[in-house]
């Protein structure tokens, strides 16, 4: 098999038809299977939309179970957030809440309804069937339902504060919400089972107030079902950046502690790639070979050990390292492994890492491409590992010369709030805390995504990921103590 025939799989699991034959079974998997947890946490790429997929797969299995996927497009969320009301009057927690247990609850009823088209039912499964032809498909329009609650609540009242002590009741008459939710919880007392799972809910995220507010009215309306009925099961899959700016802002954190967050160690990672070259030699009908990884990677790149290698340039997520190893063997039109395609194939992928990195917190950091474009400029061949005052030289350079004009960039030029800066860095995963190791220990690098840690900043190192776009040179050199 050649190296350039490998297919690694697509970057989102969505469009991988593959991927349920080299899924990774994971104890996060088999957690969410026994329904243990219903908020999953993870960066971008750390595997959320693959272990969703394979929970589908799993649920649609189990006898009368029900799944509902919501996932909204863009245009969907964009649409909901514009809306001026929705902006200003109405844009609040507990009205979003109601809107999602109409969502959640009109879908269970659906699903139901779809299944006994044509048969004779009565009583819940006769209303559901109501439903499901009313509606004339399995799932209600997000855009509409909202669109729909909100129309029948300004109908009667200019804002939510008009309500009174009767906001709750009124919400619940208005979304339909005692209906529905009786004729759900008696399918579900009569052994039906449902599961709702929610991704892709940072399409048409922006982190303004209505787009927060709609988040934790999901968070609520999903832990209120949940509470009614063992046999309601929605999981919610939500990155992990909005999900820490989410529990910043509610007073309600605490009920939202039992997460599932992803995280993968070096040799998940692996088995992740070795998993894949076995389903490509099956398929390319390669004889067998004791040591999968080694079929494909050098033992060495340079004078690193390649699994090492690999694993340090990425912010320990599967998307990231598959898209490294797929630069790699798309340039090797041979049957060897080649550690100089390998070290060749890190530049463009630095680059890619880079760009994505600033995609990620677009949100939260608008233009912070152009900071690092800055830093290439000013800084080419700077050391990637830094002690505190060499940093700081740096930091304040970028805020006098990076072409950013956003509020979050102009707050911290103002104050020369090194620190802040530095904070971000951290978050966003492009700088570690190295810590020098004490008696008997080695030193060791910090990231912001993997345990927790108190970061001190005494010295730095950018993370391997990056280094390469931002054109960085070896660490410094210690000055030798004198005998």
């Amino acid at each position: 098999m050649r190296l350039s025939d490998i297919d690694w799989g697509a970057d989102s699991a969505e469009n991988d038809p593959h991927l349920l034959q080299y899924f990774y079974d994971s104890t996060a998997f088999r957690r969410i299977r026994n329904k243990q947890k219903q908020l999953v946490i993870g960066r971008k790429g750390a595997g959320k939309s693959a272990l969703r997929s394979r929970l589908k797969t799993h649920f649609e299995a189990e006898p009368n179970t029900f799944v509902i996927s919501v996932a909204p497009q863009y245009t969907t969320i964009r649409s909901i957030l514009n809306e001026g009301d929705l902006q200003h009057a109405f844009g609040q927690e507990i009205f979003f809440q109601h809107t999602w247990l109409r969502q959640i609850l009109t879908d269970c009823l659906a699903a139901v309804g779809h299944g006994v088209k044509g048969k004779y039912a009565r009583d819940s499964e006769a209303f559901a069937r109501n439903v499901a032809t009313q509606l004339n498909r399995t799932s209600l329009d997000m855009l509409e339902n909202i669109t729909e609650v909100l129309r029948r609540t300004k109908a009667k009242v200019g804002e939510l504060g008009e309500f009174g002590l009767n906001l709750e009741k009124e919400l619940r008459n208005i979304a339909d919400v005692d209906a529905l939710e009786h004729h759900v919880l008696e399918l579900a007392a009569s052994g039906a089972q449902f599961v709702v799972m929610f991704d892709d809910l940072d399409q048409g995220w922006d982190n303004s107030t209505a787009s927060n507010q709609l988040l934790l009215g999901l968070l609520r309306a999903a832990t209120i079902l949940n509470g009614k009925s063992a046999n309601i099961f929605p999981v919610i899959f939500l990155r992990e950046d909005v999900y820490a700016l989410l529990m910043g802002i509610t007073q309600h954190a605490d009920k939202y502690r039992n997460i599932e967050l992803i995280r993968w160690e070096r040799e998940q990672l692996v088995q992740i790639l070795s998993s894949r070259i076995e389903f490509n030699r099956a398929v390319h009908e390669a004889g067998p070979v004791i040591d999968l990884f080694g079929s494909v990677f050098p033992e060495t790149v340079a004078t690193s050990n390649t699994v090492n290698w690999l694993v340090e340039r990425t912010l320990n997520r599967p998307r990231e390292l598959l898209q490294l190893v797929r630069a790699y063997t798309e340039s090797v039109d041979g049957f060897e492994p080649s550690d100089i395609a390998l070290k060749s194939a890190e530049s463009g992928y630095s680059t890619w890492k880079l760009t994505d990195l600033c995609s990620e917190f677009s949100n939260q950091y608008p233009s912070l491409q152009a900071f690092f474009s800055a830093w290439r400029s000013h800084f080419p061949r700077k050391a990637y590992h830094l002690r505190r005052a060499d940093l700081d030289e740096v930091i304040v350079t970028l805020l006098a010369t990076s072409q950013i004009n956003e509020p979050w960039f102009n707050e911290i030029v103002e104050d020369t709030d090194v620190d802040k800066m530095i904070a971000i860095l951290y978050e966003t995963g492009l700088i570690g805390d190295y810590v020098a190791g004490g008696a008997g220990g080695g030193a060791r690098v910090h990231y912001s995504f993997q345990e927790p840690h108190h970061p001190r900043f005494d010295e730095i190192q950018i993370h391997p990921c990056f280094r390469r776009a931002l054109d960085t040179a070896e660490r410094i050199k210690r000055k030798s103590t004198p005998p």
